[in-house]
């Protein structure tokens, strides 16, 4: 039975991280195929700039906010 693909709505950096981690996990036991190997890393770094991706937009989120706390020095 084929897996269903993760929609947008349902992605969490956690969850990706920890996929993230098995896969790391799963590379360095060296018993995997080379061609599942070179599919897992892709799969790894793809994951990767998606929480990369995430955590910029959070920070660019946080910064706005902190931003309507700073008072305006002009008044």
């Amino acid at each position: 039975m084929p897996r269903a693909k993760k929609s947008a709505d349902n992605w969490n950096y956690e969850t990706c991280v920890t996929e993230v981690e098995a896969i790391i996990t799963n590379l360095e036991t060296g018993e995997l195929p080379l061609a599942d190997i070179f599919e897992q890393f892709e799969k790894a770094v793809t994951e990767l700039k998606k929480c990369d991706a995430f955590l910029q937009a959070k920070q660019q989120q946080a910064q706005l906010l902190i931003e309507t706390l700073v008072p305006d020095e002009s008044e």
